[in-house]
């Protein structure tokens, strides 16, 4: 076939490639300037740039919820601060909680392994000097993940607290499994009071701990107890290994009306 029937033998095919070249080109435009996607396989790209990618758009967005809150986050903002077109980011993610839920997994992940290597750290969780570290660690562990504390917030005001819930549901009883041989040891010595549950009693002392620091960094908490962090700790420890009433005689259980009566006689 010579070159100049190459259009007239088959005028169907060539229309059909010029209208397949026309209908991309036009989908492209859209995906930079509209909300109209296109669902067409992606360009093969390397998993480490498919996560460059996703961490830019993830840091946009999340800068973006914390300045003006989830609900009021538009995927066109969060494309327009990433730097990257609105079809791009639907390429990754296909709704904005989706883009939220990936950033507070890979958050949790993190304070898990935090916290992890934190309680491996503790040889007795109730000793006066573990507790004095312990809540040292609490505290760096807040200003180091600032980010996350303020989307912990969000997601309660926004979601009911629909993504961090896990954080502490049964603590308790993580604690208490965490650090059984230690808590089984301290009630066999007696060195707990016999209906006190040592795995409540760390956990509320890890629970103050981290709402004092996560006060002070989110609130301006500027010292809310009028003393310094490091007292704190020193205060908060005494009040949990020591108690806040001293005993009377050695029996705190006789009432202040008996007591009186004793020393008036």
């Amino acid at each position: 076939m010579c070159a100049n029937n190459l259009f007239t033998a088959e005028p169907q095919r060539y229309a059909e490639k010029i209208r397949h070249y026309w209908l991309l080109t036009v989908l492209a435009e859209l995906n930079k300037n509209t909300d109209v996607r296109f669902c067409g396989a992606m360009p093969k790209l390397s998993p480490s740039t498919i996560e460059k990618n996703k961490s830019r758009i993830e840091e946009a967005a999340k800068k973006l919820f914390i300045k003006q809150g989830f609900h009021a986050t538009s995927m066109r903002n969060i494309a327009a601060r990433a730097g990257t077109s609105l079809g791009n980011v639907y390429n990754y993610y296909r709704t904005k909680e989706e883009i939220l839920g990936s950033i507070i997994g890979k958050y949790q992940t993190t304070i898990d392994d935090r916290l992890r290597a934190i309680f491996d750290e503790i040889d007795e969780p109730l000793k006066p000097e573990s507790l004095v570290r312990f809540g040292q660690q609490i505290k760096k562990m807040v200003n180091d993940h600032h980010d996350f504390w303020l989307l912990m917030y969000i997601d309660v005001l926004e979601f009911e607290n629909r993504h961090f819930r896990k954080m502490f549901e049964g603590l308790v009883h993580n604690l208490r499994r965490r650090f059984a041989k230690q808590f089984a040891e301290l009630k066999s010595r007696g060195a707990v009071h016999s209906d006190v549950d040592p795995a409540v009693g760390f956990t509320a002392a890890y629970m103050q701990f981290f709402n004092y620091f996560l006060v002070e960094k989110l609130f301006g908490g500027n010292r809310h107890f009028g003393l310094t962090d490091e007292q704190v700790i020193t205060q908060l420890t005494g009040m949990y290994c020591r108690g806040l009433l001293q005993s009377h005689n050695g029996d705190s259980s006789k009432s202040p009306r008996k007591s009186r009566k004793k020393r008036k006689s």
